[in-house]
């Protein structure tokens, strides 16, 4: 019974496996490095010390938030380069614009250089240069050896009139009482004191002619109109013109100078009335009572209204007006309106007993038109009086196809396609839909680039857009054909004002380009410094990790053949206890 039961005791002992310390020993120390070589391994193939919170929750999390940060400013990279793009694509296209204006300058210039009107007269007095380079008159002329004129006694004055081809005249006074108040000595006149003297009182008299000096001293006056229209008399004098300016002393022997028309074809716009003397007493005109006020348009749309009545002017308060009488009415209040003085002048024929208006420009775009005034109720020879809706209408004439005008209205239609391409250009000066030379609208807002320089948005740039279509850059189209001068000088001074502002955009744009590489290169480098500390935080020395996985190694192999050698000696008893 004995024997049996200690059978089944030994037969019960393989399922009660017992370990030696010798051998738990060694198997725990090899599961420590099986551990330590699995985490050197993984920081081996991910070349990273840090590859969670477990890891090193400090770390880890700082270089989270540096990666972070590192894409979103690489994501602000596209739209910065793309800023610069933009701003690149709208200079190209300020070159461009720059090029076609200078073109349309060119154009005008050339414009200008073609005559297709005639120039003022001029009525010039001999006066002399000193050799002191003053105003001098000649000998016996009593002038001051320094070439200045004594107007301190009281009868010393320089008087004469000057007349236009309309008979508008006024009379020039140099005295004591108007000289005193604008010059520094009333003894020594001097040549410029003189001339601003007369200016003054020929700009009173409705600026019909302008006086100048020449290089050698000759007191100098020019008409304002062109043409035949354009004549200028020196006349009057007496016995109070005892200083003299040029046209001698006492009475004077009239000085008459006159333009002449061009002769390229063109014509006038003028409408001429009928005889006076048809319509009055004999021939003369009576507007002692009534009204004969007519309205003149031009082809423009300007618009005067002249009052021909003893109210508006006291001068035809008579019953025996003359054609000469009414012109001379016409003629001071068109000259009293800044907006259609030069424009259209009232002439005359006193043997024909007609009043004729005409504009004082040629071409086929001159237009004249003459209604009745509202009050009217007489008519003054152009048949409208008492009826608004009766017009005398009258249309210049272009010159002929070998002349200036045609020259200028070729040259003006190069003008305006020049002008389209200015347009055009502007409106292709895009980059991926974003343009700063041209909007629609007016406000700048519709092509204000946004740049962002940072992930919050709270470093940016702001480019505001321009429009720099033709209109945008204040040039206009010519509507006149260049016909006129101040139509091509207009022309040039809106030019030249386009190209300073070209100038000056474009030095802005080059500044913010400047702003925008800068911000470029500094958050390239940001996101190269917050990759690099990053990766400080969390990235392993792989020569340490190495020199690691073969320690590791190597104990694993210690340990593997420790528990070997463990095993065996355990054999070797087992051996011996059976």
């Amino acid at each position: 019974m004995k024997r049996r039961k200690e059978k089944r005791k030994i037969s019960a002992m393989p399922s009660e496996i017992t370990l030696s310390a010798a051998t738990r020993q060694n198997l725990l120390s090899l599961q420590d490095t099986a551990s330590l070589l699995a985490t050197t391994q993984s920081r081996l193939s991910t070349q990273k010390k840090v590859n969670s919170a477990l890891d090193n929750p400090v770390n880890y999390f700082a270089a989270q938030s540096m990666t972070a940060r590192s894409a979103d400013l690489m994501s602000l990279m596209d739209g910065i380069s793309n800023g610069i793009q933009t701003i690149q694509a709208a200079n190209q296209g300020i070159t461009r614009i720059q090029g076609l204006v200078d073109s349309a300058k060119s154009t005008a210039q050339q414009a200008l250089a073609v005559q297709n009107t005639a120039s003022g007269s001029a009525a010039t007095g001999a006066v002399v240069a000193a050799s002191s380079g003053k105003s001098l008159l000649g000998p016996g002329t009593g002038a001051a050896a320094d070439g200045t004129h004594d107007y301190s006694a009281a009868s010393a004055a320089s008087v004469f009139t000057v007349t236009d081809n309309f008979g508008n005249a006024t009379t020039v006074s140099l005295d004591r009482s108007r000289l005193a108040q604008s010059v520094r000595d009333i003894s020594k006149v001097t040549s410029t004191e003189i001339l601003t003297q007369i200016n003054q009182q020929l700009n009173q008299a409705g600026a019909f002619a302008t006086a100048s000096m020449t290089n050698d001293g000759r007191l100098t006056f020019t008409s304002t109109l062109t043409g035949s229209d354009a004549k200028l008399t020196i006349s009057g004098g007496g016995a109070t013109n005892t200083v003299d300016v040029g046209f001698g002393t006492g009475a004077l022997t009239a000085v008459a100078a006159s333009g002449i028309d061009a002769t390229d074809g063109s014509a006038k716009a003028s409408v001429t009335g009928a005889a006076i003397g048809a319509l009055g007493t004999a021939s003369n005109f009576d507007l002692t009572a009534g009204d004969a006020s007519i309205t003149v348009q031009l082809g423009n749309g300007l618009t005067k209204t002249i009052n021909l009545n003893k109210t508006a002017d006291a001068a035809l308060g008579v019953a025996t007006l003359k054609a000469q009488d009414i012109a001379a009415a016409i003629n001071r209040q068109l000259n009293a309106d800044t907006g259609i003085s030069g424009k259209v002048i009232a002439t005359y024929d006193n043997a024909a007993g007609t009043v004729s208006l005409r504009t004082t420009a040629s071409g086929g775009d001159q237009k004249l038109t003459v209604t009745s005034a509202a009050a009217s109720t007489k008519d003054i020879g152009f048949g409208t009086a008492g009826d608004a809706t009766k017009a005398r209408t009258a249309a210049g004439a272009g010159a002929t196809a070998a002349n200036g005008t045609n020259q200028r209205a070729a040259l003006a239609q190069q003008f305006n396609e020049l002008l389209n391409q200015i347009t055009m250009a502007a409106q292709d000066a895009r980059f991926q839909g974003a343009n700063l030379l041209y909007r629609t609208g007016s406000d700048p807002k519709e092509n204000t680039l946004h740049m962002t320089f940072n992930e919050k948005d709270t470093s940016y740039l702001d480019i505001k857009g321009v429009k720099f279509d033709a209109s945008g850059l204040g040039i206009t189209q010519s509507s006149g054909n260049f016909a006129t001068n101040d139509e091509v000088k207009t022309a040039l001074s809106q030019l030249m004002n386009a190209s300073s502002t070209l100038r000056s955009q474009a030095s802005t744009f080059g500044s913010n380009l400047t702003v925008i590489q800068n911000r470029q290169a500094f958050t390239k480098n940001m996101i190269n410094i917050l990759d690099v500390g990053a990766n400080n935080l969390t990235i392993a020395d792989l020569n340490e990790e190495t020199a690691n996985q073969n320690a590791l190694s190597l104990r694993n192999s210690l340990g593997i053949s420790a528990l070997s050698l463990a095993n065996q000696a355990q054999q070797g008893i087992l051996q011996l206890l059976r």
